[in-house]
């Protein structure tokens, strides 16, 4: 290779972070190059934002005519590119008397143009910007078709609960809608996907590297996953099978808002001893795209068939986790793929409108409507009512973020969340009466003490529940149906115990606020309806 070309492809050639055999140091001379083009990257960034304002300003300013503005920002620009063009320059004659660096751009140049298992063993030795990275899968050369997977905008057209707008309404929603699609695609995803703003992915840059190399150190590998909107995803897999009891099943893990896998849920898993698969959100760290939920969408349903397709794990051996506002992906796939072993839900809420609408003032609750139904409709919810396999829900006792008001247990929406999921499987124990509704409430509302009296005074036996629910499953004929019978010919008490006996299955408690990491002792499948059966 001649020394233009070698200094040419060390100027654009990806910032190497780390060798995992040994730390890599960059020379002065790169890292000076280094900042001045992570600077201008952060400033092209916020263009977006900044170019409206400075225009404004530009235009109203008094005593300066437009060829001097012009005249102002060219200058500026100039010089802007004169010192972009140095640091690229100073950058790649530094890398290229660096014979490390030198060798990992061999090592890169190699693998993509022969990747193998090989080359890509080879690669897996560097850290390094992910753009550079080669596909490993991509969901599109796969003979499927997407079009059939079910979305809460199919459901909703389905039901007809999309009502047409006559033309004077269409005419005189056009200003509000203009507004909230601004809104939408400029701050409000940052606000409910803070994860997705470069600044946080830049300070946390030097922990998210830690937590790659801490991962390979388990045995993990990455790879890069290209979705049917081709977004390219940064995923981890850590394979525990024939390693450890509970190796044979993978946990697809789902973050929050600001979480990502290097740092994330995954711990929680892979402490069980489980094989895991962690990815992050679009847009996230070396995520590309953006958190909207069609693009969610399209990248848990590329996770799912890399985990079926490439790393042959069985549905019915797949469980999917998700916390937070992670709930809405793993949701998605669980109504979609509703043969997974079971579905678990940390900290997450039914709909993201009311805690949407608590963070904003009440003037603008309007708008905020709009916003979320027409743009960040995660309504989980309504997708969970979708799956009728196993789910465990995990609920924060000292939420802040989920409850209304903060820290209450009455307010929080995992509330919610259980009591549409029940809801919608036993309907025969809500009906007739409206008392076990406001019981459950009280139930949920209620700490820990107070619930154990309450399932006293209400004779709660789990033998004799349990007897109940088998007998309505083998009244199916073994196969639990949902909506299901059950409690379609007791009265009211037996209704009662029953809701709440369902509430203490499906829900578990931990003591603490929304972000601490799950116990490992509370991370299982969930409770099977089918288990009541082998009862004796």
């Amino acid at each position: 290779m001649s020394l233009i070309r070698t200094l040419w492809k060390c100027a654009f050639s990806p910032r190497l972070f780390k060798i995992y055999e040994k730390s890599y140091e960059a020379r002065n001379l790169e890292r000076w190059g280094d900042h001045i083009v992570i600077s201008f990257a952060a400033i092209w960034s916020m263009s977006l934002y900044a170019v409206p304002v400075i225009a404004m300003f530009a235009m109203y300013q008094r005593g300066y005519s437009l060829t001097d503005n012009v005249s102002c920002l060219s200058k500026l620009a100039a010089g802007a590119g004169a010192l972009l063009v140095a640091s690229l320059a100073a950058r790649g004659y530094s890398r290229v008397n660096n014979p490390v660096y030198v060798k990992f751009v061999e090592t890169l140049n190699e693998t993509q143009l022969h990747y193998n298992a090989s080359t890509k063993q080879e690669l897996n030795k560097y850290d390094f910007e992910f753009w550079a990275w080669p596909v490993d899968f991509d969901v599109s050369e796969l003979n499927s078709d997407t079009a059939d997977k079910l979305t809460l905008e199919k459901i909703a057209k389905a039901s007809g609960r999309l009502r047409r707008q006559s033309g004077k309404e269409f005419v005189f929603a056009i200003p509000c809608k203009l507004l909230s699609y601004a809104i939408a695609h400029t701050f409000a995803g940052k606000l409910i996907y803070p994860g997705s703003i470069s600044f946080i992915g830049w300070i946390l840059g030097s922990t998210l590297v830690k937590g790659r190399v801490d991962l390979m150190k388990l045995g993990g590998e990455r790879f890069k996953l290209m979705t049917a909107d081709k977004n390219q995803i940064d995923a981890m897999f850590v394979d525990r099978r024939n390693k450890s009891a509970y190796g044979d099943v993978l946990v697809v893990t789902c973050e929050g808002n600001c979480g990502f896998y290097e740092t994330g849920i995954i711990s929680t898993p892979l402490t069980k001893g489980y094989s895991v698969l962690g990815w992050n959100h679009p847009g996230f760290a070396s995520s590309t795209g953006a958190p909207y939920p069609e693009q969610e969408e399209n990248a848990i349903d590329c996770i799912m068939r890399f985990a079926i397709e490439r790393l042959k794990f069985p549905e019915e051996r797949i469980i999917v986790y998700g916390w937070s506002i992670g709930g809405y992906p793993a949701t998605w796939a669980a109504m979609n793929y509703p043969s997974i072993r079971s579905l678990v839900l940390d900290a997450t809420f039914d709909d993201v409108l009311p805690l949407a609408i608590k963070t904003m003032p009440p003037s603008l609750e309007g708008l905020v409507r709009n916003i979320i139904r027409d743009y960040f409709n995660l309504n989980i919810a309504e997708q969970l009512n979708r799956y009728n396999g196993t789910v465990l829900l995990v609920r924060r006792t000292d939420d802040e973020i989920l409850s209304i008001p903060p820290n209450s247990l009455s307010g929080n929406r995992g509330n919610m969340l259980l009591m549409k999921l029940l809801l919608r499987r036993y309907p025969h124990l809500f009906s007739e009466t409206s008392e076990s509704g406001t019981v459950l409430s009280r139930f949920l509302s209620a700490e820990a003490s107070d619930r154990t009296s309450i399932l006293a005074s209400f004779q709660v036996e789990e033998k004799r529940c349990l007897e109940l629910i088998a007998a309505n499953i083998r009244s199916d004929d073994g196969v639990i149906n949902y909506p299901s019978t059950l409690g379609q010919n007791c009265n009211t008490r037996t209704k009662l115990q029953l809701v709440l006996f369902l509430a203490t299955m499906y829900m578990k408690d931990q003591s603490s606020s929304h972000c601490i990491p799950l116990s490992v002792d509370l991370f299982h499948p969930g409770w099977d309806p089918a288990s009541a059966i082998a009862v004796k």
